[in-house]
């Protein structure tokens, strides 16, 4: 089980990602929007993050970038439209561990989720 924040703003796709999520026992939270996404994380503590790239305000790329910036070391997905290699390529260099295009296979999704997770979570000795 993971605690997952998925920030979507398509209230269709959150509500199915999510739904599938909850069935593979992760606990899911939304956020719709980029502000949203940065807030929650300030705060909460995610096992892993997926993030659409279009979203109001902040862009997922954005949100990436800042999270890392921040020291956030959660496994990023980007979940996204935009299949481009020079956008893929911006989204993994933006701090993004995963990329993940729509239209998307659910099951592939867990799979890349699972992945992921059994990566050794990183150490930062003081």
């Amino acid at each position: 089980m993971a605690k997952i924040l998925l920030v979507e703003d398509e209230p269709d796709i959150s509500e199915m990602v999510c739904a599938w999520l909850a069935r593979e026992h992760h606990v899911v939270e939304i956020a719709g929007s980029g502000e949203d996404a940065l807030d929650i994380i300030k705060v909460f503590p995610f096992d892993v993050l997926i993030l659409d790239w279009v979203l109001p305000g902040i862009s997922g790329v954005d949100v990436c970038r800042q999270y890392r910036d921040s020291g956030g070391r959660a496994p990023i997905l980007m979940l996204t439209a935009k299949k481009d290699v020079d956008e893929k390529e911006t989204g993994l260099d933006a701090g993004a561990d995963d990329y993940l295009t729509k239209p998307f296979e659910l099951k592939e999704l867990s799979a890349r989720i699972r992945a992921l997770l059994r990566r050794p979570t990183p150490f930062s000795g003081n």
